[in-house]
C-alpha cells in the first residue's frame, strides 16, 4: 500500500509550556468505532503496526510493560537485559474504550477515546521536557496516528515510525509543526 492510500490527516496540534514540561496535543477524527481503535491501541499484534514502540504484552492491563522502540527487535526474541529507560513502560490507566495511559521513556503518553454518532475523537497528548523536540514528536505522532487511523480500519499498512518514517514525510512533517509552533 502506498502512503497516498492512507487516511490524511491535516497539520494540526496544540503545544502549551506547562512551566518546566510541555504539552502536545493532536486531536483526530477517525470513522471507526471506540472497539475498533480501542483494539488497535491495545493488542500488542496491532499496536506493533502503528506505535513508536514494540510491546512485549497487550496493554489492556496496568502495571510494567516492555516497550522496546520500534525495529529494535521483536518483542519476543530481544534480551531481557534491554532495561534501559525508553523500553520500560508503565501502563497508569486502562478505561476501556475511553482512556489508555502510560509512561514511556519517563514522557507520559494519554490516548483518549470520544464516540460521536458516526466515528470516534482519539485525541493523544504527550507530556514532555525538552521544547525543542516539539515538532519531531509532533511529525512522529502525526504519523502514528495515521497508521493507526489505517489499521483500525483493516488496511495493510507499512511501517511509519522510526527510519521508515523518513520514507513517509517525517521530514516535510517535522518542518510543518516547527513552523506551526513558531507561530
Amino acid at each position: 500500500m502506498s502512503t497516498s492510500q492512507l487516511p490524511q490527516h491535516p497539520i494540526e496540534a496544540h503545544l502549551s509550556n506547562l512551566g518546566s514540561r510541555w504539552l502536545l496535543v493532536l486531536e483526530r477524527t477517525l470513522p471507526n468505532s471506540p472497539q475498533e481503535i480501542w483494539a488497535a491501541l491495545t493488542q500488542k499484534d496491532l499496536v506493533r503496526r502503528w506505535a513508536p514502540f514494540d510491546p512485549d504484552r497487550d496493554l489492556t492491563e496496568t502495571g510494567f510493560v516492555a516497550l522496546p522502540e520500534a525495529g529494535a527487535g521483536a518483542a519476543d526474541d530481544r534480551d531481557d537485559a534491554d532495561d534501559t529507560d525508553e523500553s520500560i513502560g508503565t501502563i497508569v490507566t486502562v478505561a476501556p474504550q475511553r482512556m489508555l495511559s502510560l509512561v514511556w521513556g519517563g514522557d507520559a503518553l494519554d490516548i483518549e477515546l470520544a464516540p460521536t454518532a458516526s466515528a470516534t475523537i482519539v485525541r493523544l497528548s504527550h507530556t514532555f521536557d525538552d521544547r525543542e523536540n516539539a515538532s519531531s514528536y509532533a511529525a512522529g505522532w502525526h504519523l502514528c496516528l495515521t497508521a493507526l487511523d489505517g489499521v483500525a480500519s483493516g488496511l495493510d499498512v507499512p511501517r511509519m515510525v522510526g527510519e521508515d518514517a523518513k520514507l513517509h514525510g517525517w521530514d516535510a512533517l517535522q518542518e510543518k509543526y516547527e513552523d506551526l509552533f513558531s507561530r
